[in-house]
């Protein structure tokens, strides 16, 4: 339990000067509407017109961060107050998006709401998630910022990029780490 605790403290600190994540809107299920800064997202109750291009989700009403990750040690926190259902953490770059496979392989999540899912399920309702990537550590470490609650760790040795990925059945947003 101490070297997990103090794997997520190091983490965080690593992250603090990491780039924040932004969402990659050629990714984005036609039902999503992202804000202009691309940070956010909410669903709408109509498919925007947007093109049906090979990266975009057309099954789950998901979206990926811009950047894929292939190495290093990363971290971002998501604001989920508006959301009952969500699911959230990183996908490989190669995971199918169109149809019903893509929670199948190649997925590592927390989850609320969903039953029964493939991700790690969380029990109570949260305000924040953080998620923290340490890729040559081979580790994904999901926590609660709010009240510095670990959640789950997966590891594994990750040998594909690796991208951020959200799902939600209203709004969520990304925050950057110093964010109160």
């Amino acid at each position: 339990m101490f070297i997990i605790y103090f794997k997520l403290i190091t983490a965080s600190v690593d992250c603090v000067s990491s780039a924040p994540v932004i969402l990659d809107p050629n990714t984005a299920h036609p039902r999503l509407v992202l804000s202009d800064d691309l940070t956010s997202v909410r669903v709408s109750g109509d498919d925007q017109p947007v093109p049906d291009n090979p990266e975009r989700f057309d099954w789950y009403l998901c979206v990926l961060g811009s950047e894929g990750f292939n190495s290093g040690t990363h971290c971002w926190d998501v604001e989920l107050k508006q959301s009952k259902h969500w699911s959230l953490g990183v996908t490989t770059a190669s995971n199918q998006r169109k149809g019903l496979g893509f929670f199948n392989t190649g997925v590592w999540c927390v989850e609320y709401g969903l039953s029964p899912g493939s991700g790690f399920g969380v029990k109570q309702q949260l305000d924040r998630v953080r998620v923290n990537l340490d890729y040559d550590g081979g580790t994904v470490s999901f926590s609660d910022p709010v009240t510095n609650t670990h959640l789950h760790t997966f590891t594994t040795s990750f040998t594909h990029t690796l991208f951020p990925f959200f799902w939600c059945n209203n709004s969520l947003r990304i925050l950057s780490i110093n964010s109160q």
